[in-house]
């Protein structure tokens, strides 16, 4: 079962969790993706100061292994130390 994982984040300065999100995407992600990886997007609403981290895995189980390394937790501790609010919701993806 693909799942989408979405994280969110509510920021003054969206830049700055746009920079790290594309880099991290671009060095982890896509120079060398782990086991059942799919895609990745970043979103930015500049008005609101939301970004949004979107990744799309074949399995709930390869999303968590992922979560689990330490560059996935350096990234994700970095935007969040430049966010005032973090939220994450993972979706089955139906089509």
């Amino acid at each position: 079962m693909a799942v989408a994982h979405l994280i969110s984040y509510q920021t003054s300065t969206p830049d700055t969790i746009v920079s790290q999100s594309v880099g991290y995407k671009e060095r982890e992600l896509d120079r060398s993706p782990p086991d059942g990886f799919l895609s990745a997007k970043v979103f930015v609403d500049q008005a609101t100061g939301t970004v949004v981290f979107l990744t799309e895995w074949e399995s709930l189980e390869q999303l968590a292994e992922t979560q689990d390394s330490a560059p996935w937790e350096a990234a994700q501790d970095l935007n969040e130390t430049f966010s005032d609010d973090v939220r994450s919701q993972t979706f089955k993806i139906i089509i």
